[in-house]
């Protein structure tokens, strides 16, 4: 009997993805948030693959894993450096299950990097983005498949 690897084969991308969403979960566990919170509004869980595609000249598109996310902006990890105060465009799954992906225009504020070729750093959105609110982020366990009776 075959194994359920040979049935349904992961691409090599698939398992880099899969890898990034790994470390990110490690960080989140190793750095959780701030006991005293800066942010004007509180960010909301929002792990997914995502595309950096910078505006000018620089790096070609980046791939990036949320990690949070608010109306103002989101925190990512990816394995490329970005330029701070850099222009890009983000591109990623609409955050309350729809089938129309985001295109976000933003700003690099930060991409430092943590060791292991991964960088961690944020976007600030240009303009609010208010998809990205707690009654809009739908939580991973809805996307989830209703059992067959």
């Amino acid at each position: 009997m075959p194994s359920e690897n040979e049935t349904n084969p992961v691409s090599p991308e698939q398992k880099d993805i899969a890898g990034v969403v790994d470390e990110a979960a490690a960080l989140n566990a190793a750095f959780p948030p701030a006991k005293v919170e800066r942010r004007q509004a509180k960010r909301l869980k929002y792990q997914v693959v995502a595309t950096l595609e910078p505006v000018a000249s620089g790096p070609e598109d980046v791939r990036v894993v949320t990690r949070d996310a608010d109306a103002h902006g989101t925190g990512f990890v990816s394995s490329s450096p970005l330029p701070e105060g850099s222009r890009a465009v983000l591109h990623l799954p609409a955050p309350d299950g729809g089938d129309e992906p985001q295109r976000i225009e933003c700003r690099v504020r930060r991409s430092r990097e943590l060791g292991n070729g991964l960088f961690e750093g944020s976007v600030e959105f240009f303009g609010e983005q208010p998809q990205f609110s707690d009654v809009r982020i739908q939580p991973a366990l809805a996307k989830q498949r209703t059992p067959r009776a």
